[in-house]
């Protein structure tokens, strides 16, 4: 309708508008497009007021329902039963819980009630008869008598209970015990006090043993057995060196400057040469015992030690059977020094003399190898040892020019001895060729 019904056209048509203004086309056109835009959103809002559910493309809080006046009383009955159920369900899940509880209870204290009659049983199993206890005490009192009476412990108070029983064996075995360890220390320590001493008693019987294996004469058995017993008695070791050997070297030469040297410089032969040299030479030295009667030295042999005695004492001897002493050699002398100073030229190194010991002898000896060794080292020293040695070698040889003239001059005094007569000497031919005898044979093959 008209707005105003006074404009309307004589024959009561609607007059039409008018034609739109438009001051620009660009601002028209935008301003329609507004307000198509707030037409569609309007139309929009109006559907989302009557479905609360329809799309929007905007994010909109829900709306809340709108419910009519007789659907109010079903939406209270509704929630009320749903509160209804709930209280109900919860009431059940407490009592099932507690039933639960109840019967997880009741499983326990059955199963520590069946346990308990269980271990009950077992103790009724294991329980030892009256009879078998009372003989079980008799058993242990006589054991524990025995065990003291074994042990040899006594003026104790008797024991009455088992318990005392016991106690009095425990104090006895631990007694035992402390006893026989304190026996195993004592022997221990004998043991080691005499260990030197027992392993010389094992040397000399196993070597008793080896000569009775292989049947040695009783008097080479003899003597070995003294030579064991006196080489102990004097010096408590079988083998000096073989506890020398573990020393250092300094400790090993202090001990031999200590023991030898004073001999050593007493020595005509080794005066002048170089004190180093001598040290040197106490470390090569070797000690051997001789039982009285053994020769050290045979005349004729091939000399290659030199002999130092250290105790003792050596018989230079001679004659058919080495009756004849020539010259006893005390501690601090030395012999075989000309053989080990010379070479095997004219049989330099031969020795010249038979050299016995007299009585117990503990000699070192010095290897002519041994002293060539060190004497490379010492040239000066080398050089008056040969002086020595020629020294002695003339000397030895006009001390020989000057016996064989003596018995020269005391064949003299007796005369010449006359010559063997003819007949004996024919004699003694016939005797050699063995005619006397066959003449003697023949008579008494004819009878």
């Amino acid at each position: 309708a008209p707005a105003n019904p006074d404009q309307a056209g004589p024959e009561g048509q609607e007059e039409a508008p008018p034609p739109p203004i438009i001051i620009n086309k660009y601002a028209d056109e935008q301003l329609r497009s507004v307000a198509k835009r707030m037409h569609e959103r309007l139309k929009l809002y109006k559907e989302k007021v009557v479905d609360q559910y329809a799309s929007s493309p905007e994010i909109t809080p829900p709306v809340t329902p709108l419910l009519q006046k007789d659907e109010y009383a079903r939406v209270i009955e509704e929630r009320a039963r749903q509160a209804e159920e709930e209280r109900i369900k919860k009431e059940e899940a407490d009592k099932k819980k507690k039933e639960e509880q109840e019967k997880k209870k009741k499983e326990a204290e059955q199963k520590k009630k069946e346990e308990e009659e269980k271990r009950l049983e077992e103790e009724k199993k294991v329980k030892v008869p009256l009879k078998t206890r009372i003989i079980a005490a008799w058993y242990l009192r006589c054991y524990y008598f025995a065990v003291r009476s074994l042990i040899n412990i006594g003026g104790l108070p008797e024991p009455v209970t088992l318990f005392e029983i016991v106690f009095q064996m425990a104090n006895f075995f631990i007694g035992v015990f402390v006893f026989s360890s304190l026996i195993g220390q004592m022997r221990d320590v004998i043991g080691a006090a005499t260990a030197a001493q027992t392993h010389f008693r094992a040397s000399m019987d196993g070597c008793v043993a080896y000569m009775n294996t292989y049947t040695i004469p009783k008097l080479v058995q003899n003597r070995v057995r003294t030579w064991y017993n006196y080489t102990w008695d004097s010096q408590g070791m079988l083998d000096e060196s073989e506890l020398l050997d573990k020393m250092p070297l300094v400790m090993r030469t202090a001990i031999a400057v200590d023991i030898n040297l004073a001999t050593f410089q007493k020595i005509a032969l080794f005066q002048g040469c170089d004190q180093q040299m001598l040290v040197d030479m106490l470390l090569r030295l070797k000690s051997i015992i001789y039982l009285p009667g053994d020769f050290v030295v045979k005349k004729g042999d091939i000399g290659k030690e030199m002999y130092i005695i250290k105790s003792g004492a050596v018989q230079v001897v001679g004659g058919p059977d080495n009756s004849i002493v020539f010259v006893t050699l005390k501690a601090g002398c030395v012999f075989g020094e000309i053989s080990l100073l010379q070479s095997a030229k004219d049989g330099g190194n031969r020795r010249t003399a038979n050299v016995k010991a007299y009585g117990f002898a503990n000699l070192f000896v010095l290897e002519k190898k041994d002293l060539f060794d060190i004497l490379v080292h010492y040239p000066e020293s080398q050089k008056v040892l040969a002086k020595k040695g020629r020294q002695l070698m003339k000397s030895k040889a006009a001390t020989g020019a000057q016996a064989k003239e003596e018995k020269q001059k005391g064949l003299a005094l007796f005369g010449q001895k006359p010559p063997t007569p003819k007949l004996l000497r024919a004699f003694a031919n016939l005797r050699k060729s063995g005619l006397l005898e066959k003449l003697k044979k023949g008579p008494e093959e004819d009878r």
